[in-house]
């Protein structure tokens, strides 16, 4: 078993950090975080498949908003269907002390990770640039934001995406971890911002107008819903990365030891736990969105 393994490097040309022995990885910790991967792997997957068919089944759902709920699905659905698998089988192989083994799921892990994760935290963030640009444009917003705009936007972020996995791959020293973690740092700020800037946005709006409409009192009513949204969504991110952010940056700072590694390990639990709560969240606050998946799930089980 691993932990009775003494001072083993570990996978030296993938691990970017100082002190890769191998007992910096705790038993217990590798067998608690295969239990709770395991428990969230199938939910995760399921509901974001669901959410994925509702909007690319239901033309009234193929709007710019919709259509990033639905990207950020499918990053999601990543995560339950290959990352959570290739960490429980990574630990597993740790466990069993199958190093050779062990390696080769770190890289492809490794690869895989940085291809869905980097595009969903991009994606996160133009959501709440999208919900800005809603409040901030009304009526011009329908002309200024549209599909074709998402679409490049999404092929961006699939471009950096791949940009970032390459830098990955040709990093060496532990200063990547902070360039990373500085970046995730400064997009969770952008989302911040924007959410703050919506609402100050939306309260500028009800000074300025003196003869509300009803149409208008029922935009106003949209628009306050979202960004109750919004600030459930962001806060839920926040609890789920920023612990994952500051154990990189640690990690960056001091290298690896036995406390940090097994924050790692418990963070990046975390973080796979937002990919499982997204598709609710986006449920629960969505009625037109419900009502659709309520809709097909009741028209697959009766077929």
């Amino acid at each position: 078993m691993m932990n009775s393994t003494t001072q083993q490097v570990l996978c030296p040309r993938l691990t970017i950090s100082h002190n890769k022995d191998a007992h910096n990885f705790d038993y217990s910790t590798n067998v608690l975080v295969c239990i709770i991967n395991g428990l969230l792997m199938l939910p995760t997957t399921l509901f974001n498949l669901v959410l994925i068919l509702c909007i690319l089944r239901n033309p009234s759902l193929r709007k710019p908003s919709y259509l990033l709920i639905c990207a950020l699905a499918f990053t999601d659905f990543g995560v339950g269907v290959l990352l959570q698998p290739l960490f429980i089988a990574r630990k597993v192989a740790l466990i069993l002390s199958r190093q050779d083994f062990y390696c080769s799921l770190l890289k492809s892990g490794n690869i895989l990770a940085h291809m869905i994760c980097s595009p969903s935290f991009f994606i996160v963030t133009m959501i709440s640039i999208d919900r800005y640009l809603a409040i901030r444009l009304r009526t011009r917003y329908n002309q200024v934001v549209t599909a074709k705009t998402v679409l490049k936007f999404l092929t961006g972020c699939m471009v950096s995406a791949l940009a970032v996995t390459l830098g990955r791959l040709q990093a060496t020293k532990p200063s990547y971890m902070g360039i990373a973690a500085v970046l995730m740092f400064v997009l969770l700020l952008v989302i911040m911002v924007s959410y703050f800037i919506s609402i100050k946005t939306l309260k500028t709006h009800h000074r300025q107008v003196h003869s509300i409409q009803e149409s208008m009192l029922v935009q106003s009513a949209q628009h306050k819903r979202t960004i109750k949204t919004l600030l459930i969504i962001v806060s839920c991110l926040f609890l789920c990365y920023i612990p994952f952010v500051g154990v990189v940056i640690a990690i960056a700072i001091q290298g690896r030891n036995a406390m940090l590694m097994i924050a790692w390990e418990y963070t990046a639990t975390l973080l796979f736990l937002n990919s499982c709560l997204n598709p609710l969240l986006h449920l629960w606050r969505c009625k037109e969105l419900r009502q659709s998946c309520v809709s097909l799930v009741c028209k697959t089980w009766h077929n």
